[in-house]
């Protein structure tokens, strides 16, 4: 008897498990854009992994439809969702964008430096043409008195 009750413990805790990742898929899919935070979490509970990426909050969560593992997404822009679906891969990885930006960088650095070099040897140019070869002041301002 004791051996029956622990079996169909046992068997009514594995259903409980195997209906809750059919009741993960089908509550999921229940989530659409638009939707507050706190009605996402009401209907699927928390997130797995949450991260902010490119202004947005972005929520992963991860369940399983028989064998295979899901990982669905949502994003939230000012806490609404804005998007419902598969996880989005970027384009390219952090590394390879951060070399990109890199070699901008360095390439606005050069063209900065360049810039300043002719601004101060145009700012050359205008002294020596205001002040002249021999040093002499070439405006003095003459003043009439008032009667």
């Amino acid at each position: 008897m004791l051996r029956f009750d622990f079996m169909s413990a046992l068997l009514l805790i594995s259903l409980g498990f195997t209906g809750c990742t059919v009741n993960q898929k089908r509550q999921f899919e229940q989530v659409k854009v638009g939707m507050e935070k706190d009605q996402v979490l009401n209907l699927v509970d928390s997130p797995q992994r949450t991260q902010r990426w490119q202004g947005m909050d972005r929520w992963t969560y991860i369940y399983y439809d028989n064998d295979t593992r899901e990982e669905k997404e949502v994003h939230f822009l000012e806490g609404k969702a804005t998007y419902v679906g598969e996880v989005v891969k970027p384009e390219m990885t952090a590394s390879e964008q951060d070399r990109i930006n890199a070699e901008a960088n360095a390439q606005l650095d050069a063209l900065a430096a360049t810039k300043a070099q002719e601004a101060r040897q145009i700012y050359q140019s205008y002294e020596d043409a205001a002040n002249g070869t021999d040093n002499k002041p070439r405006y003095v301002p003459q003043f009439q008195p008032l009667e």
